[in-house]
């Protein structure tokens, strides 16, 4: 019997409510936990038993994670419909080859002597970043991340959209003479970032030349643009725009908190990494994280999770993971070109606990169940303990309530008790009722440090990988992404000329009335 087959049939057979095995196991919580630097992780609240623990590790054996997992540090070319090495952990000091050690050395000795640079110079007040997707996501939570346990010696804004209201507002009231513009695009040619490039480049006028610096693969692109060659910091092919982060892409974020705090995060990372290699596979956090996604999503038949951070500067950490998780491993087909099982859930969510006023109400109550990743930090660092401790207490009573949940009987006791009559408890019971037994995990960080943040974006780094690994298929490309670029610049086209191309009657319809609404024909 496949390692596959057995997990269907422990998931065929039940399971016992969350209730009962936390009744029948006193020791639960504490042989489902995991300790990894100042990250504590509880998987006692997934609908995990021992059984199941053990056919996923037998299945994560059985698919070489790691074998693979070796793959990727040693560098070999994993992302294979680009014929590309996947390095990322490198970027962190992750890697046994000396010509990459060499060049990520260099690039973070020259990004170093810039910032310090720019900070004794100071001569600039703000530091706009600009770029999309993961030149992007990325910087913003590490913006809002570092802010926990440092203050920016520079204002940095930043600007993603296409739309004009994303560079307005990032250049809204600043003064070009000391504005410094930072451009971000691995390829320097995606739409969004190329035209508030040029945008900025406009505003900023005879102080572009001194102004504006570019992080890109494509250094040529940058000079084409107008660039000064010593104001360009390149990063590889070898590093996706999604596990960017690490790269010279965080070069913004060096200028505002400065070398010290970036690298206090990559020296967070790399202690992840280590873990990641070196532990066994049944104590591996990231391990453990993808084991229990596969779980929910392939037998269990849950096809979404929420991502909720009870801390105002991981707001950005469910934006950022939908990126990371579903453009890495959102596919259908398997290395060998053959259809794959199903691969990764939607995931969504916001920050806590103004997420409790918006789609608690689902997660408790709604006929679809959604696991939720739960994340805590542990240390006050707004000087406001108070709320500190209201956040920790909404959020490990939002974790037990889904597990818990509340009984009819329960309902009627409390109703009883409040003296409503048997009719209005008939009518009003069946409505304040709770099913409970839905899964979760909670994450308890010590404290929001670059070098705690560091290492939980690298676990989730991680984790992608190992369901990678267990699903078959490449989680380094993204041709998902190609088509509708390629269609839009089409009928961009159509939109500025007026030129008119074979499309559905729909699509036909809105270029019309766009034209018309533009003034065109």
């Amino acid at each position: 019997m496949s390692n596959w087959t057995q997990l269907r049939k422990l998931a065929d057979a039940g399971l016992p409510p969350l209730n009962d095995m936390f009744a029948g196991d006193a020791t639960r919580a504490e042989s489902m936990s995991f300790q990894v630097g100042g990250i504590f992780a509880d998987f006692s609240k997934q609908r995990i038993t021992t059984d199941v623990v053990q056919a996923l590790l037998a299945l994560a054996q059985d698919k070489n994670v790691a074998e693979k997992r070796a793959d990727l540090f040693a560098g070999l070319p994993l992302n294979f419909t680009e014929k590309r090495a996947v390095l990322h952990p490198a970027l962190r000091g992750s890697s046994h080859d000396k010509a990459t050690q060499k060049l990520v050395k260099d690039m973070r000795t020259r990004t170093r002597k810039f910032a310090e640079d720019i900070c004794t110079e100071g001569k600039y007040q703000t530091v706009v970043h600009i770029g999309i997707g993961g030149s992007d996501l990325g910087p913003r939570l590490l913006a809002d991340g570092f802010a926990a346990s440092g203050k920016p010696a520079l204002d940095l804004r930043f600007a993603n959209n296409v739309d004009g209201a994303s560079i307005n507002d990032a250049l809204a009231g600043l003064n070009p003479a000391t504005t410094l513009v930072v451009i971000v695009s691995k390829s320097f040619g995606t739409q969004e970032t190329r035209m508030n490039g040029e945008a900025a480049r406009d505003w900023l006028g005879k102080f572009t030349s001194d102004n504006m610096v570019a992080v890109t693969a494509n250094k040529d692109a940058a000079v084409d643009f107008g660039l000064d060659p010593a104001q360009i910091f390149e990063f590889w092919d070898w590093v996706g725009g999604r596990f960017s982060l690490w790269s010279a892409v965080g070069l913004s974020l060096q200028l505002a908190y400065g070398p010290d705090m970036f690298d206090d995060l990559l020296a967070g990372a790399a202690s992840m990494d280590a873990h990641f290699q070196t532990a066994p596979l049944e104590k591996n956090l990231p391990v453990m994280l993808a084991l229990t996604d596969i779980w929910n999503n392939n037998f269990l038949g849950l096809k979404t999770r929420a991502v909720v951070p009870y801390a105002r500067r991981l707001r950005k950490l469910s934006s950022f993971l939908q990126q990371l998780e579903m453009e890495s491993n959102g596919k259908s087909v398997t290395t060998d070109g053959s259809a794959s099982v199903d691969t990764n859930p939607v995931v969504w969510g916001d920050e806590g606990a103004n997420a409790q006023h918006a789609f608690f109400q689902q997660l408790h109550q709604g006929t679809q169940i959604t696991p939720v990743d739960f994340i805590a930090v542990l240390t006050d660092h707004e000087n406001r303990p108070a709320h500190t401790l209201a956040l920790l207490a909404n959020c490990f009573a939002q974790s037990e309530a889904l597990m818990r949940g509340k009984s009819e009987a329960e309902v009627r006791t409390e109703l009883k008790a409040k003296g409503l009559s048997k009719s209005d408890i008939n009518a009003l019971a069946p409505h304040k009722t709770f099913p409970g037994n839905r899964p979760s995990t909670t994450i308890v960080l010590e404290r929001l440090d670059a070098h705690t943040l560091g290492a939980l974006i690298a676990a989730y780094e991680h984790k992608v990988f190992v369901q990678s690994i267990i699903w078959n298929i490449n989680a380094f490309d993204q041709w998902g992404v190609e088509l509708g670029k390629e269609l839009a610049g089409t009928i961009l086209s159509e939109l500025q000329n007026g030129e008119t191309a074979k499309h559905d009657s729909s699509t036909s319809a809105l270029i019309t009335r766009a034209r018309n609404a533009q003034g065109g024909e």
